[in-house]
Parts: structure tokens; sequence; C-alpha cells
């Protein structure tokens, strides 16, 4: 059994809703697509490279260097320094001590340079014609009793050579030797000569039996006294 299908007549107004309804959205539908804004669309792609050949063997360009941007102009008006600190005065640096000279060491007082000190003239001793004279070769020997008493020992042991013969003329010889502290005698020599050798060996060997002498002066700041002793004599 067949149902009926209802027919939509001219008149009916569900057609007539449906029509309506219809040509809404198609007025719709044209008023989006005319009035509707233009929208760009970006489509990702690979990021581009430049590459410049380069030939085999040829040098490599460089890039010309920008040039450096001007320096700022400054504006008119008046500048301002930054003020700076002032330098304190530095004291002067004192100077350093000069070196003193090292003193020189006075050379050892020989018979030849020594300077002469105290001496007793020439007087007569022992036998007629005999006479002698002392000095010491040191300034700062001021004891003429001393002196004297090594004159007296001396000339006890001293005797002129027989068979000499002078014809009236002054025999004379200069004997030079050291005096120490305990009267010790030292360094005898022949300092002058007369020219008669057994007088000259007469006066040497008076003073080495002379040894020893009285011993120095406590008052004599030396360690030894040089002595020079003149032998004279004269045929009576």
């Amino acid at each position: 059994m067949r149902m009926p299908v209802p027919t939509l007549g001219a008149g009916d107004p569900m057609r007539k809703a449906l029509i309506g309804s219809a040509i809404v959205h198609v007025a719709l539908s044209l008023a989006l697509f005319l009035f509707r804004m233009p929208v760009k669309v970006i489509v990702p792609g690979p990021d581009v490279v430049q590459v410049a050949l380069i030939e085999p063997g040829a040098a490599p360009s460089v890039a010309p260097s920008r040039p450096a941007p001007p320096p700022p102009v400054e504006e008119e008006g008046v500048r301002i320094e930054p003020q700076r600190p002032r330098s304190r005065p530095q004291p002067p640096r004192p100077e350093p001590p000069r070196a003193s000279p090292p003193p020189r060491e006075r050379p050892a007082e020989t018979p030849a340079t020594a300077r002469p000190g105290m001496a007793l003239p020439s007087a007569r001793v022992g036998v007629a014609g005999l006479s002698g004279s002392i000095g010491a070769d040191h300034s700062d020997f001021q004891f003429a009793y001393y002196l004297q008493a090594v004159r007296d020992k001396v000339a006890a042991n001293w005797s002129p050579p027989t068979g000499l013969v002078a014809g009236g003329q002054l025999v004379r010889a200069v004997v030079y030797f050291r005096i120490r502290r305990d009267g010790t005698v030292s360094g005898i020599r022949l300092e002058t000569g007369s020219g008669a050798e057994y007088f000259d060996r007469s006066a040497v060997r008076a003073v080495t039996v002379s040894d020893r002498m009285p011993p120095l002066p406590t008052g004599f700041a030396g360690a030894e006294l040089g002595v020079h002793f003149g032998f004279e004599w004269v045929a009576p």
C-alpha cells in the first residue's frame, strides 16, 4: 500500500519560507565575497645565499672598507673640561753619601827617608882622639838621656885599629842599627864608610858587642828606634 506524497503548492506557506531563506543565504554570500579584506599569504621557502665563484689562482678581492663615521659635532657653547688633580711637588732626593777615598798607607820609614829626630852632637869618648855623635830617626823621640846612655855603652866597646895613619885628617864612619823595646839590637850595617876598611870594621864591631842596649823609654810609643851612630877619630 503506497503512502501519498504531499506536494507543495504555489501558495503553500512552507514553500515561501524555503524560497525566502535561500534568497537570504545567497545575499549574505555575495556580501561576504564582495566586501572581505585581502589577506597576504606568505609561503615559507628556502633561504637564498649568494655565492661568487673565484677562478683558481686568482687573488681574493677585498671588500672596500666603509669610511669611519665623522666625529660628532660639538654643540656650540661653553665646554667644561674636567679638573685634573694637581700633582704634589716631590721633595728633593738626598744625594747618596760619597765614598771617601781609602787612606793612603804611610810607607815605612827607612834610614834614607826617615825624618830626623833628636840628636846629640859629637863629644869625646874613650881614649884620646875619639869622639862620637848619635841621633834618632824618629821625630817623636825626645829622650836625650837614653841617647847618651847608648853612646856611652858603644864608646866603651870601641877602640881605633892600631897602625892607622890619617895624616892629621879626620876619619869618620856612620853605623846604623835599630833598638827594640827590650833593648835588643838588630839591623846593624855600615851607613857611611870612612875609606879605611879597618876603621869601618872596628865601628861595626863596637855596636855588635854592645848588644843588648837599655830598654826603650816607657814614654816612647814606637816598637823600635833607629839610631845613627857617628864614629870620629883624629890622630893626637
